[in-house]
């Protein structure tokens, strides 16, 4: 019975090293992430900033009112959709980041 633990300890440990090329891959994943949650952080922050705009624009088009009023809130609703097409794109960055790092790998492993 202790035999067969130790063995399985002992395999357990034998799985949980790492190799170079492993180590290597994981640090690869890992900045590719981190960079992607900048972009994303980034273009999150622009959104709403956009977002807190159209706002504002949308509080002015309510005040002023008549076709003044319409021209701002139709301005409201272009930032509105400006800022939905940022965290769209942020996203697709992020996501095109992590692709590239993986397609990085594959290739490295195909060696």
């Amino acid at each position: 019975m202790r035999c067969l633990l130790i063995v399985a300890l002992l395999a357990s440990m034998a799985a949980c090293q790492r190799t170079p090329e492993q180590k290597q891959a994981d640090a690869v994943r890992s900045e590719a992430r981190q960079r992607g949650a900048i972009i994303e952080n980034q273009a999150d922050a622009q959104a709403d900033r956009l977002e807190q705009q159209a706002s504002d624009l949308d509080n002015q088009a309510v005040q002023t009112g008549g076709m003044t009023g319409e021209r701002l809130k139709i301005r409201a609703n272009a930032l509105n959709e400006e800022s939905k097409v940022v965290r769209k794109q942020g996203d697709m960055q992020a996501d095109a980041i992590t692709e590239d790092a993986d397609a990085r790998i594959k290739a490295s492993n195909s060696r």
